[in-house]
């Protein structure tokens, strides 16, 4: 039995060296399959409407980031 297993060893293998220069691979990612992936930042898209009282919560963490 050890003899099966070592033929199946040796014949993975060269199939795996095979596979991988034939092999075709995935194309990048498109222009158009990166502006999907982007994620808007809309509240009004979400539900959310920024309100003054949220503005002055959130407006000190706004000024420090830029």
């Amino acid at each position: 039995m050890p003899t099966y297993n070592k033929v199946n060893s040796v014949l993975g293998f060269i199939m795996g060296v095979l596979s991988s220069i034939f092999g075709k691979s995935q194309p990048g990612p498109t222009a158009a399959d990166l502006q999907r992936a982007e994620f808007k930042t809309s509240t009004q898209r979400l539900g959310l409407r920024f309100t003054e009282r949220i503005r002055e919560i959130f407006r000190h963490r706004w000024i420090k980031k830029l």
